[in-house]
């Protein structure tokens, strides 16, 4: 396996490949190297059950949560040299690519040594990310194709992404593998009195929560009891709390950072709604923690949405009064907030992370004939 994320480092990605491993261990007949990112100055290989084995590539790290380019391009060069260095040595049967690129690149690299698959989760998709608007025409679509054509499987974390992937190679067959989420740990408790709304994610423009609050300006301007729960850290933390200054909301506005996960469940359980605000999302690990919490997700409609039915609601993203709109139809009918919260519980008790692994086993077993 190639993920340059992998906890403590990164998001979503990270957290399927370790909620992946953790499946795999418990399989005495799957053994897996992964090659991800660590600390320090030199190669770290730690034992991850009996199986399993990570190699941490040192790489000069600034952000626990952020990636820049030039940190992508010092993995992806050391990533490469230690996974040659591993299929010489070793007679693997299967490369699994969390994401097109970088680490997709690395799988193409040694396609003429062992088969892979990638797995495309987000911004490794043209068009997903503004931050790459002048690389995906130029570089980004062209390699793209190319590594994803010459791969025995390409697989996208939901429905909206193989659609948007689906734009630069339209024959391109793509199969839907989403997240999962741990039903035994993240389960309903009992919110709190008053109306709490609830975001989680990191802080950066593409999740936008700068509409979220201009929403929540708007629906508290009215004079209504409710607060807003922001949890997570990135770049525009500063900008958004500035943002609630000039709102006048920043008494009824709680920026928590980062928190450890038993901290997190009790932020979930006490929250009244679930907003996911993005502008693009491959699909949030966040919306499907809320489920199993039992709560109503608003959510924009990005990747993940199809998740989301008889549960909460599906608003335009950017759309600031229709997101307003649907939080106030759940802070005014109490009744529908309880049934959509229970409808999201069963949801997610469908979504497991072992119903996830086993889908990928199963096509390593398709790809392996």
């Amino acid at each position: 396996m190639l993920s340059y994320e992998f906890p403590p480092w990164g998001g979503g990605t990270g957290n399927a490949c370790r909620r992946m491993l953790e499946v795999c261990r418990e399989d005495p007949a799957l053994a897996v190297d992964l090659v991800t990112s660590g600390a320090g100055d030199r190669l770290e290989t730690e034992v991850f059950g009996e199986s399993i084995r990570i190699h941490r590539v040192p790489i000069d790290k600034r952000s626990v949560h952020f990636w820049t380019i030039s940190e992508l391009a010092q993995w992806t060069w050391r990533a490469w040299k230690v996974g040659r260095r591993l299929v010489r040595r070793r007679d693997f049967a299967l490369c699994h690519c969390w994401s097109g690129w970088p680490s997709g690149w690395i799988g193409h690299a040694l396609r003429e040594r062992l088969p892979y698959l990638v797995a495309l989760r987000g911004s490794d998709v043209p068009g997903y990310s503004s931050r790459l608007t002048l690389l995906d025409p130029l570089v980004l679509r062209h390699l793209s194709r190319r590594v994803w054509r010459h791969a025995s499987a390409v697989t996208a974390v939901s429905e909206h992404l193989r659609s948007l992937a689906q734009r630069t190679d339209p024959g391109l067959p793509i199969e839907v593998i989403g997240n999962g989420v741990d039903t035994s740990f993240f389960v309903p408790g009992r919110p709190g009195e008053e109306f709490s709304l609830l975001f989680v994610g990191r802080l950066i423009e593409r999740k936008g929560v700068i509409h979220l609050l201009r929403a929540f300006h708007d629906l508290s301007a009215e004079g209504r009891p409710c607060r807003l729960a922001i949890v997570g850290d990135g770049p525009e933390r500063a900008r958004l709390e500035q943002s609630c200054r000039e709102l006048g909301i920043s008494d009824r506005v709680d920026f928590h950072g980062v928190l450890p996960h038993d901290r997190l469940r009790a932020v979930y359980q006490h929250a009244s709604v679930f907003v996911m605000p993005a502008l693009q999302e491959g699909m949030s690990n966040a919306v499907l923690e809320a489920m199993a919490s039992g709560l109503p997700v608003v959510m924009t409609a990005t990747g993940g949405s199809e998740a989301v039915r008889d549960n909460g609601a599906i608003v335009p993203a950017g759309d600031a009064a229709a997101l307003r709109d649907a939080l106030a139809s759940y802070l005014d009918d109490p009744e529908r907030r309880r049934r959509h919260g229970q409808a999201s519980r069963e949801r997610a008790e469908g979504m497991s992370w072992e119903v996830t692994s086993r889908a990928y086993l199963d096509l390593y077993r398709r790809i392996l004939g």
